[in-house]
């Protein structure tokens, strides 16, 4: 047997995903399709970058214009925030597109390497093995890809999304493995091969089911309080709505009835009414008010409402008809007067109120309207008549209707309106208290804070007028050689030089002109060159003054201030400590707990239930699959972070290196060798190494 021994080193050359294909390319033990897969992703990667690169850019140039605009230190701080995250989107897609270009690279190198060893190992098993795995992994990819699908489609029709998620996976890693188990070991290690991916298969398609079941978790629970913050909002919001009507509902009652005790008091047995009714309170207070207004007192109104109401329940009324019905009567009653006007308004919604009257004075309809016309039949005494008439025929109909679908939704409704009350009600109360606090204060101290506020709108005119005063200074010192007095030094000595070039400008154009005169026709070209200086200029100008005016003095005091505010904030921000500024945030953390940290509690007997689901790891774990998850640890084991961890990650290159002399003497020396190859490989890869 030859002197083998396995060397391994560190190295930190790439990123992680530039790392993993450098692991990739240059060990026996993954097939091209790895590689493949591998460059795709970063071709993908690259395709993302440039598209948020793009946006980036564009906040960027957002940014700058903001902060070029106002020139405070908020849009100083957007505006290096998008630089930076541009610069950073910038080095990754450098970073991934050499990834990707060193990729292919080592692709075609790999391939180059494969056939050097076919032709060295001539017919050898070993060189074959190579070449077959090669091919196989090459050729078989369209295969592998449909088998995929396939297996997707019929699984998942059979048993749904998660099924056909693992017949993918175990299909996938299966044939992943025969590759690889083919390259390394011939037909018994494409067996071999197959069986291990196909349980690699297994267990990864359980954790993304895992995961989808674990998503579908915590939507559901975050969305159930959603609906409770967005619940108790609603309620409060329409709470305090109805209190507020009912608090005015009782002052408008007790102006009609002359008392705020009566009022009170009859208010509550219109509760009570709209609570075994079918009316709403609103609809109520409407009804009652018209009737009130055409002379009804507190205690006459309940039993014409209760008339009205069953008359309304037999016929079919609609609210509004019953109120016209109870508009019509005050009509009649407070004028006392039977007119057809206010009758025909009664018998257009099923009341027969001309024959009602007749048979209560026993007369014919046609005498009833002769003596309506006459005015022989007073308004109080025909109210009467109707009402009681009513009385006789719908009694108990409102009552019934109560306890149809319809009348029970209404009911329903009405005491939901209650509860909603209760806590409208209690709320109004109490932030009434705070709003005649607020009222007090604003009082007690409005000329000192209007005097703060006239002082904080007084200095954005000044500042305003300001900057206006530079842009009139620098015009006017330009279009009409005025004295210049706000800049001083290089800039006064800019304005100068751009009242010469203006009046070159203007001596080029009052030539034009001429010439044009003279010929009857313009130079237009040389008219296009004299606009782009015109405009060229009035952009230094505007330039020049937004520029002055910010570097100004009053300027530089303001930013000052803006300093200290966001120091001073800041500052406040951190002695408050983490309670103020990290509420959403741990908000948000609970939120995004799935099913596995429910079970774990402070309670001792948690743990062996953990145990039993998934076991001490005693041969270690490859990833930790959520936050704050239990395992007992063995001695000689070691626990990383996550930071050590991707930084093994991207650090962990293999280099295999051979001692001494390799002597074969056969093919299956070259067998033997390459599969005490892989197994150190991959042992060194197992301990991190």
């Amino acid at each position: 047997m030859p002197d083998v021994s396995i060397a391994i080193s560190a190295q930190d050359s790439y990123s992680s995903a530039i790392k993993s294909m450098a692991q990739i390319t240059k060990s026996f033990s993954k097939d091209m399709d790895e590689m493949e897969g591998k460059l795709s992703q970063l071709n993908k990667n690259r395709y993302s970058l440039k598209m948020d690169l793009r946006e980036a850019q564009k906040k960027l140039s957002d940014a700058e214009k903001q902060f070029q605009k106002t020139k405070k230190a908020k849009d100083e701080l957007a505006r290096d925030d998008a630089q930076a995250n541009f610069d950073r989107i910038q080095r990754n897609l450098a970073l991934v597109t050499k990834g990707a270009r060193e990729a292919e690279n080592q692709m075609k190198k790999t391939g180059e390497a494969f056939r050097k060893v076919d032709n060295q190992g001539g017919s050898g098993s070993f060189g074959k093995n190579i070449v077959n795995a090669l091919a196989v992994s090459g050729i078989g990819d369209a295969a592998k890809q449909l088998a995929q699908q396939g297996a997707n489609a019929i699984f998942a029709s059979a048993f749904g999304d998660a099924g056909g998620t693992l017949a993918s996976n175990i299909l996938s890693m299966g044939m992943t493995g025969a590759s690889t188990g083919l390259m390394l070991g011939g037909p018994l290690g494409m067996a071999i091969g197959a069986g291990v991916g196909a349980g690699v298969g297994l267990i990864s398609g359980g954790i993304q089911n895992k995961e989808k079941k674990d998503d579908a978790f915590k939507s559901y629970y975050g969305e159930l309080y959603s609906s409770a913050v967005e619940r108790h909002a609603a309620e409060l919001e329409s709470g305090s709505g109805i209190a507020s009507g009912r608090e005015t509902d009782l002052i408008s009652f007790s102006t009609l009835f002359g008392s705020r005790e009566t009022a009170k008091t009859y208010l509550s047995e219109l509760v009570n009414m709209a609570n075994t009714t079918p009316f709403l309170y609103d609809d109520l207070t409407a009804m009652s008010k018209t009737l009130a207004t055409f002379g009804y007192d507190a205690k006459s109104i309940l039993p014409v409402l209760s008339t009205i109401g069953d008359a309304g329940a037999a016929l079919g009324m609609s609210t509004s008809d019953m109120t016209t019905v109870a508009q019509a009567l005050g009509r009649m009653k407070s004028s006392d007067k039977a007119t057809l006007e206010y009758l025909n308004i009664l018998n257009d919604r099923g009341i027969g109120a001309v024959g009602l009257l007749a048979e209560a004075k026993g007369k014919s309809q046609g005498e009833i309207y002769d003596m309506i016309s006459k005015g022989q039949i007073a308004g109080t005494e025909a109210v009467e008549i109707i009402l009681s008439a009513l009385t006789d025929g719908f009694s108990g109909a409102m009552e019934e209707q109560s306890k149809t679908f319809a009348g029970r939704s209404s009911t329903l409704e009405g005491w939901e309106q209650e509860m909603a009350n209760a806590q409208g009600e209690a709320y109004n109360t109490l932030r009434s208290e705070g709003k005649q606090r607020q009222i007090d204060y604003y009082a007690g101290i409005t000329d000192e804070l209007s005097g703060l506020n006239a002082m904080i709108g007084a200095g954005e005119a000044a500042q305003e007028n300001l900057k206006e005063q530079y842009l009139r200074e620098a015009m006017n010192a330009v279009l009409k050689g005025t004295e210049i007095r706000l800049y001083e030094g290089e800039q006064a000595e800019t304005l100068r030089k751009l009242r010469q070039e203006y009046m070159v400008i203007q001596a080029d154009y009052a030539d034009l002109q001429d010439g044009a005169k003279k010929t009857g026709k313009i130079d237009e070209s040389e008219l296009i060159a004299l606009g782009e200086r015109s405009d060229a200029l009035k952009s230094k100008l505007e330039a020049l003054a937004e520029g002055a005016f910010d570097a100004s003095g009053e300027m530089q005091e303001v930013r000052d201030v803006e300093l200290e505010l966001i120091s001073a904030i800041r500052e406040n921000t951190l002695a408050l400590g983490e309670a103020a500024y990290l509420g959403d945030y741990e908000k948000q953390q609970e939120l995004s707990k799935g099913q596995g940290f429910g079970n774990v509690t402070a309670d001792p007997g948690y743990r062996s239930l953990r145990e039993r689901d998934y076991g001490p790891h005693a041969w270690g774990l490859d990833y930790v699959p959520y936050d704050n998850f239990p395992a007992l640890l063995h001695q000689g084991e070691r626990v990383l972070t996550a930071s050590q961890a991707r930084a093994a990650d991207r650090g962990m290159g293999v280099n295999v290196t051979f001692s001494g002399a390799v002597t074969v003497r056969e093919e299956a020396d070259l067998d033997r060798l390459a599969a005490k190859l892989a197994a150190n490989v991959v042992r060194a890869a197992e301990l991190g190494v």
